[in-house]
């Protein structure tokens, strides 16, 4: 009996020191260099401002909670930095105050980055939306406001009124130095991610049961996105109208020169049709991607399935410029997509691509072709061939698939619960019929010796175009957002995301493995990145000692030593040479006595 008890004691102890934590409320401003440790969660209340001058830094494995009562946000103002790194292990997780199962859209406001990047704002400055004091916009495009790995945020955005909303994560003239990579918006009120103009740059991010838009870009963004997971809520849509993409150049107080032009490349994007004749959805939404007031986006090497409606290509009325004229110029352009499962309109051609005048308005109607809200429709996509054409111009190489089960062949991409976006083995992503498709190896076009060396999948990716080929793209052999080799790697969801927030147990702190030890290079990062004669490394160190900086090849060798000696705490920064260096992918190390940071770099000539 009384090993009973001591048993009964000791896993109560467990469970009491599981539970035991402490709550640091956190409101107003932050206004000097701040660290967060996994020791205690974090209670956003109202607006938090990280102010000019102060750095928060977010250790990884720590939670921090938005208030839903005051609506709590985290603003980062211009000339301020957050650096939030967490790991696949330990993803730092912005979430709800409110216990498992009471949690829902819009509980607090999100996350917002404000930087001093271009937009095309009249005077370059602006204030952000939703009500925030802080402005942004600038004329660094290499404005660096930190860095974003492995975090989750849950349950954040709200839209106060139409135009006036904050998302689960806004970028506000965020420029690209700045960091951003393996990010998941669950359950976001408004957009999961909205760029108002700004350069910066993002690889990794899942938008997953949005209530409005996925990605969505204004403002003059120029930035570019690679690997993309976009899975919808049947029944959870906007009255706004929800999609996938949507993109605006211009709006009454911008300029009509500096177009949106941002570059979307493998993004796997997943609509609430299970079939096309699906009639199990909200009928607020709209499409796959909806291109209006004169925006120029891209999206390349893409897998956009289940929706109303494909690409809805939106003719901008006279004062917002031109969209499809973006198409006659080359700025705009969809290529090597999959568009599959798109709802069977009562008209052909079908809905993968849809044209229309004037239409930028809530719920834009997709039922014909050169609909108009008033007046006399242009003659259908003028000068133009017609939408149709285009999409299917052989030189774009898109397919279309009437289903997503008998074509682009995912694992379960509608299951909500559980979500397995990557390609099957007879998926045209990784499979080709005529010929044998090796997903382990580089792609071959070489048709010679009887097709020997020929290693291309049925529908196959382009990096060689003007909008893809720099160094920040990975030059993976497979569209959309997951490859097929068959390794856990294929997967990068897996560790860090979460596809069921509602039900989360976040009542601890220090994950498994995470200790509360602070590093001796705080954090540090890389700019211009990519860049091509020189670039900047900065770091914090918060103990004193000796510090290596070295840059790296491929394959490990030091091709340059850029700083070895001893320094003190604080922030530091060193100019990189990177004029001897050729063309290529390099990485930057720190070295400390008990830390390295390895920082990716792309040169580009």
């Amino acid at each position: 009996m009384k090993k009973h008890f001591l048993l009964l004691a000791l896993c109560f102890a467990a469970v009491s020191q599981a539970f035991a934590y402490n709550t640091v409320t956190v409101q107003d401003s932050i206004s000097t260099n701040t660290h967060w440790t996994c020791n205690n969660q974090y209670l956003l209340k109202g607006y938090v401002y990280v102010t000019a001058g102060a750095t928060l830094t977010i250790d990884p494995g720590v939670i921090i909670k938005g208030d839903k009562n005051t609506k709590g946000a985290l603003i980062v103002e211009r000339n301020a930095k957050l650096m939030a790194m967490g790991t696949a292990a330990a993803p730092i997780v912005f979430t709800s105050n409110q216990p498992a199962g009471n949690r829902t859209y819009g509980d607090w406001g999100g996350v917002i980055l404000c930087g001093n990047a271009p937009t095309n704002w009249n005077g370059n400055n602006a204030q952000v939306e939703g009500g925030p004091r802080s402005h942004y916009g600038g004329n660094d495009p290499h404005d660096n406001s930190g860095t974003m790995s492995y975090v989750r945020i849950e349950f954040a955005g709200i839209a106060f009124s139409p135009n006036n909303e904050v998302n689960g994560l806004t970028f506000c003239g965020v420029g690209d130095g700045t960091t951003i990579d393996h990010i998941q918006v669950s359950y976001s009120g408004d957009d999961s991610y909205e760029w108002f103009g700004g350069t910066v740059n993002a690889k990794y991010l899942v938008a997953y049961r949005t209530w409005d838009d996925d990605f969505d870009t204004d403002n003059g963004f120029q930035g570019k996105v690679q690997f993309g997971m976009i899975l919808r809520d049947p029944y959870a849509a906007d009255q706004s109208g929800s999609k996938g993409f949507e993109s605006d150049s211009y709006q009454s107080g911008t300029d009509t020169v500096t177009l949106t032009k941002p570059v979307f490349s493998n993004i796997t994007a997943v609509g609430p049709l299970v079939a096309p004749t699906s009639t199990a959805y909200d009928p607020q939404f709209v499409s796959g991607a909806h291109i209006r007031r004169g925006s120029a986006i891209s999206i390349l090497n893409s897998v956009i399935a289940g929706w109303p409606c494909g690409i809805l290509l939106d003719e901008a009325a006279a004062q917002y410029s031109t969209t499809t004229g973006n198409i006659g110029t080359d700025e705009l352009q969809i290529r090597n997509n999959i568009i599959a499962g798109i709802a069977n309109p009562s008209w052909t051609p079908g809905k993968e691509i849809v044209y229309v005048k004037d239409g930028a308005r809530s719920l834009t109607s997709t039922a014909a072709n050169a609909d108009t809200t008033g007046g006399t429709p242009v003659p259908r996509f003028s000068p133009y061939a017609g939408p149709w054409t285009f999409l299917l111009d052989p030189a774009f190489k898109n397919k279309i698939y009437p289903t997503e089960q008998t074509g682009v062949r995912l694992g379960s991409p509608f299951d909500l619960g559980n979500p397995n976006f990557v390609p099957t083995s007879t998926s045209p992503i990784v499979y080709n019929a005529a010929h044998v498709f090796n997903p382990n190896n580089p792609i071959n076009t070489d048709t010679s010796n009887n097709y020997a060396n020929y290693n291309v999948p049925t529908v196959a990716p382009d990096f060689t175009n003007s909008k893809a080929s720099d160094a920040f793209f990975t030059k993976v052999n497979f569209v959309g957002a997951f490859s097929g080799t068959g390794t856990t790697s294929d997967n990068w969801t897996s560790g860090w995301g979460n596809f069921d927030p509602l039900n989360t147990n976040y009542d601890y702190v220090c994950p498994v493995g995470v200790t509360n030890v602070k590093n001796y290079v705080e954090f540090a990062s890389v700019h211009p990145n990519p860049a091509s004669q020189s670039a900047v490394v900065e770091y914090n160190t918060i103990n004193s000692g000796n510090v290596q900086v070295t840059v790296l090849d491929i394959a490990g060798k030091v091709v340059a030593n850029v700083f070895n000696g001893t320094q003190t705490p604080g922030e530091h920064y060193l100019n990189v040479d990177l004029s001897s260096l050729n063309a290529g992918v390099y990485f930057v190390a720190v070295k400390t006595g008990n830390t390295v940071s390895t920082l990716k770099l792309s040169v580009i000539k």
